[in-house]
């Protein structure tokens, strides 16, 4: 999955977790991002916002997994904080992003996509989220 790693703004500091793609996990994962954002003065909203959003993007992706595991990676710079959420899965066709929970989750980042790339005989499933503090520009 090297090859296919989130891009990280230089000088950002980084977290990846590794684990098995099971709801039990996913908790742990919130709470990783609601402390980064805590420590890096996002308000309350924002920090429950990336909470939902982690839990959203793990809910479509943790079907897909073909091998069992998911990989979250965080990274913050500043007033910035971007999630990457990936799967491998054994095949290209993944949830519709027009659901409601794409459309939950578009609303709860500042930005986010989702794709999906050809990786060794399966496809590397991948949501990225960017969430920026309203107090960016100050």
């Amino acid at each position: 999955m090297e090859d296919n790693a989130p891009l990280v703004p230089e000088g950002a500091q980084v977290i990846e977790v590794r684990t098995a793609a099971i709801p039990h996990v996913v908790p742990t994962l919130r709470t990783i991002v609601a402390d980064i954002a805590m420590r890096q003065d996002f308000d309350l909203d924002a920090v429950e916002d990336l909470r939902m959003a982690v839990d959203e993007a793990c809910s479509l992706l943790l079907p897909a997994a073909a091998d069992g595991k998911l990989t979250c990676v965080f990274s913050w710079s500043g007033r910035r904080i971007v999630v990457s959420v990936s799967v491998l899965s054994d095949s290209p066709e993944h949830d519709d992003d027009t659901g409601l929970s794409w459309q939950l989750l578009t609303a709860l980042a500042t930005s986010a996509e989702h794709t999906v790339t050809p990786e060794d005989g399966r496809y590397l499933s991948r949501v990225d989220l960017v969430r920026e503090s309203q107090a960016a520009g100050s």
